[in-house]
């Protein structure tokens, strides 16, 4: 018996308490599926279940002047992590000290800042010898409701593969309601992985690849990309130092130049030879980059591709979208492919409906008796178009005109509709 067929087996019918705990399990990445199980049976896995030790968890949590959020984090923690250790790099506010009240069993480290977050990760793991280790940021909170979880999951995890080297990843949710999945934040003490990165760092195998994962129905609520503790931590600042140190020391690493395009720069307000100049960086290192790359690496490509279209709309690069959708639409990314050729076509087709709107008002001054009411009709057509490439003072303006020769219920008839729709879909007063 393999996993996929025990968490199979638990998803029709957790009749026991092994497979009700296995429940928590949302998924698992292929290279575990077909682990061999500890047990050679179900019945086995399952009677043996009752004898399985408590999982000892220790929660790892890194900190600096974080007094104000530490306690709802740690106090959160009390059904699932047995130990707290707290790495501070330099608190200047009583965070150790309402730490250490928020929790019965917790040790702090204290560890200047190094401007490098994967070197405090692995500080943890050198200071916990055995069990799991938990990675919480003090800006997170475990949900309520999902208190007690992760402590059932990982005991049913090392119940059925306790040789296995692997990384348990919960849900962050952030305070908009976007949820993260891809959060590799629970390791064994003993792994053989370590953490790689200065910022967006992960942890990784001795070749820089992405090891085995398990998610896990375990909800963690993020608070820290609200207005103001972006504002107290100086995050783009922040990031941006600490990526502009990563491209340094790897200037051929496209992940680097991805970070510091989406964290640092402001798209809206950046010239169209800017947003070109960056793209030419991204793009450059993407095709330089070796097809064998490790996930250390290569792991943002799609992300990136999804960028460098979003530049590429910036300064109307139709070329270069059709040329990156592409790539997209080969790897699956079909609506990521299909939503930047229709705003490229739709910008496309606005342009040149703006401008045959402007033609139009040019008929006016060859109008005499005999057109008079063909150019009514032309103001119409003249309206519509201005409507829907959104030059509504030209519109307005169209619509005088046609009403004034004789035309235009047409167009009224259109406002009519318009206001309608616009009255059902107001929201509630």
């Amino acid at each position: 018996m393999n996993l996929t067929e025990l968490l199979t087996h638990a998803g029709t019918a957790p009749t026991a308490p092994l497979l009700e705990d296995l429940t928590l399990v949302s998924a698992v990445s292929p290279e575990l599926t077909t682990i061999p199980l500890a047990a050679g049976s179900m019945g086995e896995l399952v009677d043996g279940y009752a004898r399985a030790a408590e999982p000892l968890i220790t929660a790892a949590v890194l900190t600096r002047d974080e007094g104000e959020l530490i306690d709802s984090c740690l106090s959160a923690l009390s059904q699932d992590a047995d130990r707290v250790l707290l790495i501070d790099s330099g608190s200047t506010d009583d965070t150790v000290r309402r730490a250490s009240q928020a929790h019965r069993d917790l040790r702090s480290v204290h560890e200047p800042w190094a401007d490098d977050f994967a070197h405090h990760r692995n500080l943890a793991l050198r200071e916990i010898a055995d069990g799991w280790v938990m990675y919480v940021d003090a800006d997170e909170v475990l949900s309520e409701e999902h208190a007690g979880r992760l402590r059932k999951v990982l005991r049913a995890l090392d119940h059925v593969l306790p040789e296995a080297d692997f990384i348990v990843c919960p849900a962050i949710v952030d305070t908009n309601g976007t949820a993260y999945t891809e959060n590799r934040r629970i390791l064994r003490a003993t792994t053989s992985f370590s953490f790689r990165g200065r910022v967006h760092e992960r942890p990784y195998d001795s070749s820089g690849n992405t090891p085995p994962r398990v998610y896990v129905s375990v909800r963690v609520d993020h608070s820290g990309y609200t207005p103001e503790e972006i504002a107290r931590k100086q995050k783009p600042r922040r990031n941006g130092r600490l990526l502009a140190l990563a491209r340094q020391e790897e200037p051929a690493n496209p992940k680097w130049i991805y970070h510091e395009i989406r964290d640092t720069l402001d798209r809206t307000t950046a010239t169209p030879e800017l947003l070109r100049h960056r793209f030419a960086e991204l793009s450059g290192a993407l095709e330089a980059m070796p097809s064998d790359a490790p996930d250390y690496v290569s792991e943002r490509r799609f992300d990136c591709w999804v960028l460098l279209c979003e530049l590429a709309l910036g300064f109307g690069g139709a070329e270069e979208i059709l040329h990156w959708t592409d790539r997209l639409d080969a790897v699956g990314g079909r609506v990521e492919a299909m939503y930047f050729r229709s705003v490229m076509e739709t910008s496309r087709l606005l342009a040149r409906l703006s401008g045959l709107a402007e033609q139009m008002g040019e008929a006016e001054k060859w109008e005499t008796p005999d057109n008079r009411f063909l150019l009514a009709r032309l103001f119409e057509v003249q309206a519509t178009a201005a409507l829907a490439s959104g030059r509504y003072d030209l519109a307005g303006t169209a619509y005088h005109k046609a009403a004034d020769r004789g035309a235009g219920q047409g167009l009224e008839d259109d406002f009519s509709q318009l206001r309608g729709l616009l009255a059902r879909l107001a929201p509630p007063s």
